[in-house]
């Protein structure tokens, strides 16, 4: 007998040899390269540091990634753990100052539940090879959709914080609404400062109001930005408490011969009660530049604003530090959008922490979106490139989000991108008043 074992038929060689070709062509171990070197999955299609796999495709577009900073900005990955981060720089007061909201803060949680009313509406089978964040407002073309909003937290959180929030919204290609004008002009001069809109809470006389406008404009504004719900100072428990002084972010030392209660329990602290719809009449004649009116939260005050000459409206609630029980701005959007009907652009701001976030306001009808609180507390950690790092994971999150979805840029998306999540899905119900 021999010991020998019978050889395979023809049939199964062929076919064991067809199971290892099949196995080293999708292998993520089993790579070749090319001759310029670089990595080429077996059977084509070169690589960026991506593993192969079955069923991948041989060529796909680049990877995209954000900037990269020292490793303690890299350790935050979302907007959230920013405040965390910050909160270590910060005294209790200053931090209060800025985290704060009026009253039981109903409305500040409010901006953010608002995002849990809604649900994306995913397509697939698109091609979304080229991702693009970039939009269009007042006839200029920008990189992505978030704007850095208005606030005076900017020197309290971070010495020299206004600077460097403008080094970083140019930087990061970001519009920045509001800051020092003479500041900004000699950054313009030297060709240093981003796009910038001059900001106010509105002036009580004409002169005044005239003279904010032709300041804006001379220092090199490309907007004018005016918040209408700032008629006074709402009343904020956490400020009150530590009896917060509005010269702190001058002097940085408590008890000074200027200090007084920036807030007390019970004050009402007058600012401009006597803000009209004359400021338009005052102004819009006055300067060549957009008007955009931030504070708009009703469709009546929506078709008013249009009727008196504003070129834009900022949905808001003044970021939850005025009167506290109304709703979520996102839930407000809808109305407001509906009733300037495309005459106007319509931004909003208020709870936005991701990229998820700013594709349902945008299919919601927003143009663009205001960050406050993430910025500064970027700012708070880690300074300039804290506000950048803010921003590019904003963008990143966005793109992702426009991959993911189906719309692959800012024009695709509209209504049929989103429905509300708490009525039951019905086929052709998610345009018009069904997906409101």
């Amino acid at each position: 007998m021999s010991n020998s074992s019978p050889r395979p038929a023809a049939g199964s060689r062929r076919q064991a040899l067809r199971h290892l070709a099949t196995f080293m062509a999708t292998s993520p171990f089993m790579s070749l390269a090319d001759a310029n070197g670089d990595p080429v999955q077996a059977g084509g299609g070169a690589q960026t540091g991506r593993p192969g796999g079955q069923g991948a495709p041989r060529d796909r577009p680049d990877v995209i990634r954000p900037p990269t900073y020292r490793d303690e900005i890299m350790k935050v990955i979302n907007l959230h753990e920013f405040e965390d981060a910050a909160r270590k720089s910060l005294s209790l007061a200053a931090y209060d100052y800025v985290a704060a909201g009026a009253g039981d803060e109903l409305t500040l949680k409010a901006n953010r539940e608002a995002f849990s009313h809604y649900w994306i509406r995913r397509k697939v089978m698109v091609d979304v090879t080229k991702v693009d964040t970039s939009f269009e407002l007042f006839g200029k073309k920008y990189d992505h959709p978030i704007l850095l909003g208005p606030g005076g937290g900017k020197n309290i959180v971070m010495a020299d914080g206004e600077k460097l929030s403008a080094q970083a919204a140019r930087q990061s290609k970001a519009i920045m609404v509001g800051g020092q004008n003479q500041m900004l002009a000699e950054m313009g001069k030297a060709g240093q400062a981003p796009t910038w809109w001059g900001a106010t809470l509105g002036e009580g006389t004409q002169a005044q109001a005239v003279e904010f406008a032709k300041r804006s404009e001379d220092a090199g504004a490309s907007a004018l930005c005016l918040t209408v719900d700032y008629p006074y100072t709402g009343a904020r428990d956490r400020p009150s408490r530590d009896q917060w002084d509005p010269e702190w972010a001058r002097t940085h030392v408590y008890g000074t011969p200027e200090f007084r209660a920036g807030f007390q329990a019970g004050m009402i602290d007058p600012y401009t009660p006597n803000l009209t719809w004359e400021w338009m009449k005052w102004v819009r004649p006055q300067t060549k530049l957009p008007i955009v009116m931030k504070g708009i939260l009703t469709a009546e005050d929506a078709r008013l604003a249009v009727e008196n000459g504003v070129q834009a409206i900022i949905v808001s609630n003044h970021g939850a530090r005025t009167l506290d029980g109304m709703g979520g701005t996102l839930d407000a959007l809808p109305e407001v959008v509906e009733a300037v009907a495309g005459r106007v652009p319509v931004l909003v701001d208020g709870g936005i922490r991701r990229g998820g976030d700013v594709m349902k306001a945008l299919a919601l009808g927003a143009k663009a979106i205001l960050i406050g609180r993430p910025f500064l507390w970027g700012l708070a950690a880690f300074g300039q490139d804290g506000v950048q790092r803010v921003v590019e994971l904003l963008q990143g999150e966005l793109r992702i989000a426009l991959g993911l979805s189906g719309a692959g840029n800012l024009k695709a998306i509209d209504r049929s991108f989103i429905r509300p999540a708490w009525k039951a899905y019905r086929p052709g119900a998610v345009s018009g008043s069904a997906s409101r």
